[in-house]
């Protein structure tokens, strides 16, 4: 049984507890986190996650438990649960909080050239990864067989790294 912190509209605690699955009170929102993971080739990493969780592709993401209050942690642990990969809170770079009904996603990104060998997959939520271009990406969401939400975090990290390019420019 996986327990989930209810937060405000401002994203503070107020202390209540949700068990996963539960439905979310109104006026309450539970955190989540999720990374895009990308390489020197500009390719991210993305995972099939498990059929018993719906077999759709997506980027690395997950719930945050309760009392995890560091959602940098949190998202340390879903990379190290779900591909194995161990960073550092300062190798993730927090891009922005979207909201989604009653959903905070914490949107980062790391840069990694991980070899796909490399990772060890948490097999009851993963399935495989690859590397893909965001066209690739973009061609599987338009078939529907990659999440319609995580795509939208994916233009929003092209966004955020595009800003940072045309930065680093001047």
């Amino acid at each position: 049984m996986e327990l989930l912190e209810l937060y405000d509209n401002d994203l503070r605690p107020t202390g209540q507890i949700v068990e996963r699955g539960q439905p979310i009170p109104a006026g309450l929102m539970i955190p989540i986190v999720a990374v895009f993971i990308y390489n020197n080739e500009g390719k991210y990493l993305i995972q099939k996650v498990s059929q018993q969780k719906g077999g759709y592709f997506a980027t690395t993401a997950g719930h945050v438990k309760a009392g995890e209050r560091d959602f940098t942690i949190a998202m340390l642990r879903e990379l190290k649960e779900e591909l194995g990969i161990s960073v550092t809170k300062s190798e993730l770079k927090l891009l922005r909080i979207r909201r989604y009904n009653y959903k905070f996603t914490m949107l980062y990104m790391l840069k990694s050239n991980v070899p796909i060998e490399m990772l060890r997959l948490q097999r009851d939520e993963v399935d495989s990864v690859q590397w893909l271009s965001r066209s690739e990406i973009e061609q599987m969401c338009n078939e529907g067989l990659f999440n319609k939400i995580h795509y939208q975090l994916l233009l929003d990290c092209e966004e955020r790294l595009n800003s940072l390019h045309l930065k680093t420019k001047h």
